[in-house]
Order: structure tokens, then C-alpha cells, then sequence
């Protein structure tokens, strides 16, 4: 009778009890996975709507819902977006851990405390960030022990192998405090291996094009691979509907990176923005900058469209700050001035060229504008061009040392690059000499660029000590930044 008893109540309770769930990329959930990477969170959200209706203890469906939720707050940068996904984490967590004995479980887990770290690194939280981003790092990395041949795990530890390899010499015993350990070609061999294990496994074929994007961006930014970087592109234009926003982004990013203007471009006027998919106003921005380098005027429409468009704050005081240029160029002193006030007053300085941005605000300092062209036609790649602006100018028109040090390291970058390597060196050690207890750039670049001819020229070396001497400055503009590529040098010939 007792066990009747016990037998009954267990029936009548269980449904109160821990659902079981389960962790598939059904039909449904991959297609939402295709719509949120083509930036349609639109039709993403109805395909998840749907099989949330049809299985509704599938976790996939939290963890799609999350990445939309990251991609857009990310893009964005509005509050509005972030609190959405803070405010939903720890439930869609919670969901998904009910798929026990899963190995999409952690590694899903994992990539959603990396995206949330990320979030909060860009609003500046950088110790609650760091919590996270340990967090997320151990998760993937016990994941890889419990699950070995789960290959989907590699895409989150690739990535942050890479990652860890490019950290900046000064940062990496806050790395080593926080167990992260990776190198960069390690982060690139473990994508490669999932890249291959993709092209026989049909049921993981839905994330090709995630683990091309990130395997673009760590051969672009720190492998200096453009070449393998290109490759991976074409590959995937031929498998990406038309007007994909990312890979349009991720193109031009990568021209304009491996100094190839006119490709960027090219990428740029074939891009006809979908109505269906989220804005990349960034890509206004972008158009902006490729026509100022050819000393256009009317890039000021694209900076305006930016401006007007935009609600975050990323590069908004660098917009500014171009429109600043362009007055400048077109010798309006008071345009340059009004503009270069906004600088002071809008966006943030989290980015590299909106440091930049605000710095020259703050110096009240106008540009030598015979440098200001010089460095706007060699970013577009005028080599020649560029050179103009500087050959057989008196030095009368370089008043100050500022001026003096950016006048040989723009001729060491124009002749580096115009293949002429004995000058560059010359020209940029003279940068180096001079400028190595400056603020400025100048004399870091410099010393980054000499390791680089010396790695591509084969001689380890001298490329090594160039990088180790890049590192050795401190306090100057582009700090991180620099010294990223620095130790991404030393982690590609050292390790």
C-alpha cells in the first residue's frame, strides 16, 4: 500500500520537478542562426518563436536569443539593448543548463559570459569584465577536457588562445593571474581544425561563416596573413547571399588594414543595404574616411550620416574630428574650430581614433597641413602623391618638433611602402632616435614597422629586438594598440 502511495505522489510531482531539456539546431534554429548573422533579428526571432512553440525545452533557443541580443546591443551601443541581455542572462542560463550531459551546454555557456564581458569592456567595466571573461575561459577550456572531440568547443577556445597570444607584454601577468594561456597560432590551428572537421560534418556546416569571420580577423589582425585573410573571403562570397552586412564589413576592414584603398572601396559600392537586416552605420563612416583620403570634401555627407544615424558613441568624436579635417583643408579656420569643439563634448574615448580625436581637441594645436594631406593620400594608398606634399618643402613649413618627427616618419612609411626598404629603415631608426621619449607615435610605429620589414625580409633578429624595442615605449599615443601588434610579432617568430 505504501509503495501505491509514494508511487502516486511521485506521479502527481514530477511535472513540478527539474524539466529535462535538450540541446538541438533543429531546422528552426538554424535558420534563426543564418537570419541573426545576416543581421535580420527580425526574421531570427520568428524561427525561434516557432520552435519555441514546437519544443519549448530546446536550449538552442536561449542561446540564439542571447546572441542576437549581444550582436545588436554590441552594434548599437545602446543602454537599452545592454540591459535587455543583462536583464535575461542569468535566466537563459538557467535554461540552458537544463540540458545536462551536453557538450553544447558549457561551450554555449562560455561564449555568452564572453559576449557579456565584452559588452561591459566596452562601457568601460574592466574589472567586472575580467570576472566574466575568466569565467568563460574556464568553462570552454573544462569543456574541452570533458568533451575532446566536440570540435564546436574549438571555436570559443580558438579564438581565445589567439586572443591571449596578441595581449601586450605589460598586461600579460594579469593574463597568467587570471589562467589565461594561449598563443596565436595555436588559436589559428585549433580554427583550422574546426574549419576542416566542418567540410565533412554536414550537421556543422551552419557555423561556417562564424569561424571564417573569426579566422579572418586573427589572420588580419594578428598573423598579418592578408593573403590568407583574402582567401577566406572569397570563399565565403561565393556561399553568402548578396548584401551580407558583416561580410561587406568584414572586407572592407580587411582592404583598407592590408593598405588595398581602391579593393575597399570596390566592396563598399557593391554593398546595397538590405531593409530587413539591422544598420551598420559604421560602414557610413568608413566611406567617409576612403573619399577624405582622396581628399574628397564631400566625405563630410558620410561623417553627417554617421553622426545623425548613430545613437552610440564609438566614433563620433573621430567623426567629428574629420569633419574637423575637411574644414581645415578647405582653409575654413572657423569650420575647423566649431567642429573640433564637438570633439570635446560628444561620443567616447574608447577607441584608438577617438583618443586621437580628443587629444588633438585638447592640444588647440591645428594640423601642418602639408602633413594633414601627406598622411590622408598615403592612407589611401597615393603613395607618390604623398610624397609631393613633403619633397622639397623648407623646413620653415615643419616650425615645430612635433612637426619635425612626423615629417620623417611619414617619408619612412611612403618609402616602406613603395618598396624602397633601405630609406624606410633610415628614415624610420632617424623617427625612432628622435621621438623614443615623446608622447607620440611616431617613434613606436616606427620601431613596430622596422620589425616588420625585418620579419618579412627572414631576419628573426633584428625583428625580434625591433619589437622588444617598440615594447620599451611607454606612455605614448595608441598605446595598446601598438603594443598588441608588437607581441603578436614576438608570439608569431618566438613561439
Amino acid at each position: 500500500m505504501k509503495r501505491i502511495y509514494f508511487s502516486v505522489v511521485f506521479f502527481l510531482l514530477a511535472p513540478f520537478g527539474v524539466e529535462a531539456a535538450t540541446f538541438e539546431f533543429t531546422s528552426n534554429c538554424r535558420q534563426a542562426y543564418n537570419y541573426m548573422l545576416q543581421l535580420n533579428f527580425n526574421s531570427s526571432r520568428n524561427y525561434l518563436a516557432i520552435e519555441k512553440t514546437a519544443n519549448p525545452d530546446n536550449a538552442a533557443i536561449y542561446y540564439i536569443e542571447h546572441y542576437c541580443d549581444f550582436i545588436q546591443a554590441f552594434i548599437s551601443e545602446e543602454n537599452a539593448d545592454f540591459l535587455k541581455l543583462k536583464n535575461n542572462l542569468d535566466k537563459r542560463i538557467s535554461s540552458i543548463e537544463k540540458a545536462e550531459g551536453s557538450p553544447w551546454t558549457n561551450m554555449a555557456t562560455g561564449e555568452m559570459l564572453m559576449q557579456f564581458a565584452v559588452l561591459k569592456l566596452k562601457r568601460k567595466e574592466y574589472l567586472s569584465s575580467g570576472y566574466f571573461i575568466r569565467r568563460s575561459y574556464k568553462m570552454v577550456q573544462d569543456n574541452q577536457v570533458k568533451f575532446p572531440d566536440f570540435y564546436p568547443n574549438l571555436k570559443s577556445l580558438g579564438f581565445f588562445h589567439a586572443v591571449i597570444g596578441a595581449v601586450p607584454e605589460n598586461y600579460k601577468w594579469l593574463a597568467n593571474l587570471a589562467g589565461l594561456e594561449g598563443t596565436i597560432s595555436q588559436g589559428s590551428k585549433e580554427l583550422a581544425q574546426l574549419s576542416a572537421r566542418i567540410e565533412s560534418d554536414k550537421s556543422l556546416q551552419f557555423i561556417t561563416e562564424e569561424v571564417n569571420f573569426i579566422r579572418v580577423f586573427i589572420a588580419t589582425h594578428f598573423e598579418k596573413d592578408y593573403a590568407g585573410a583574402e582567401k577566406l573571403i572569397e570563399k565565403m562570397k561565393k556561399s553568402i547571399p548578396a548584401n551580407y552586412p558583416l561580410l561587406t564589413f568584414l572586407e572592407v576592414n580587411t582592404m583598407l588594414v592590408s593598405g588595398k584603398p581602391n579593393e575597399a572601396q570596390s566592396a563598399l559600392n557593391g554593398y546595397r543595404p538590405d531593409k530587413n537586416s539591422y544598420q551598420l552605420f559604421y560602414l557610413n563612416y568608413l566611406s567617409g574616411m576612403l573619399k577624405l583620403h582622396r581628399l574628397e570634401m564631400d566625405a563630410s555627407g558620410d561623417f553627417k550620416v554617421f553622426l545623425s544615424s548613430f545613437k552610440g558613441k564609438s566614433f563620433v568624436k573621430s567623426a567629428w574630428h574629420k569633419l574637423a579635417w575637411i574644414s581645415l583643408l578647405k582653409n575654413d579656420t572657423a569650420g575647423y574650430n566649431q567642429n573640433i569643439g564637438k570633439v570635446k563634448m560628444m561620443g567616447d574615448d574608447f577607441t584608438d581614433e577617438d583618443k586621437q580625436a580628443l587629444k588633438e581637441a585638447n592640444s588647440k594645436i591645428l594640423p601642418n597641413i602639408f602633413l594633414l594631406r601627406c598622411r590622408l593620400l598615403f592612407d589611401g594608398g597615393n603613395y607618390n602623391a604623398a610624397l609631393e606634399e613633403l619633397a622639397g618643402k623648407p623646413s620653415s613649413c615643419f616650425p615645430t618638433y612635433k612637426d619635425q618627427l612626423e615629417f620623417t616618419y611619414r617619408l619612412a612609411r611612403i618609402f616602406d611602402k613603395r618598396g624602397q626598404t633601405d630609406k624606410a629603415i633610415q628614415y624610420y631608426t632617424a623617427t625612432y632616435s628622435n621621438g623614443m621619449r615623446s608622447e607620440f607615435y611616431f617613434a613606436a610605429n616606427a620601431a613596430l614597422n622596422i620589425g616588420t620589414i625585418y620579419e618579412n625580409s627572414g631576419d628573426k633578429d633584428k625583428a625580434i629586438q625591433w619589437y622588444k624595442k617598440c615594447l620599451n615605449l611607454r606612455n605614448h599615443e595608441y598605446q595598446n594598440s601598438i603594443d598588441q601588434k608588437a607581441e603578436a610579432g614576438l608570439n608569431r617568430l618566438v613561439h
